[in-house]
């Protein structure tokens, strides 16, 4: 699991990066602003500490917290997907997308810390 979970954390990375870069030149309201790039900060961040762990380990409560809270993100992204395109009948699938990978890694992540135990 271990594997999949740093593979997702590239992924998440590479999409937190496109999820702060998007927001530089948007015309939408601040508040969808500055959720898009709390994720992505989020994204990058866990990227960055599921790197750091499979080389120097991090303490094994703080990866359990970081993962369940990216599950919680992932499946809250992808509700609000879900919702966004029952509401308006535009099926956003880059947001289900994003959030179904947040989900995944954090999913991965803690199952490969239960798994080493």
């Amino acid at each position: 699991m271990k594997v999949v979970s740093i593979f997702l954390a590239l992924i998440n990375f590479l999409a937190g990066i496109l999820l702060v870069l998007s927001c530089i030149s948007s015309d939408e309201t601040l508040a969808w602003v500055a959720w898009k790039t709390a994720l992505g900060i989020m994204g990058v961040a866990f990227g960055i500490l599921t790197f750091k762990d499979s080389a120097q380990p991090v303490a094994q409560r703080r990866m359990i917290l970081y993962g369940l809270l990216l599950v919680i993100a992932g499946v809250s992204i992808v509700a609000y997907g879900i919702h966004w395109s029952v509401v308006s009948g535009d099926p956003k699938n880059t947001v289900m997308l994003v959030g179904g990978s947040f989900f995944l890694h954090g999913f991965t992540s803690v199952l490969g810390i239960a798994g080493d135990s």
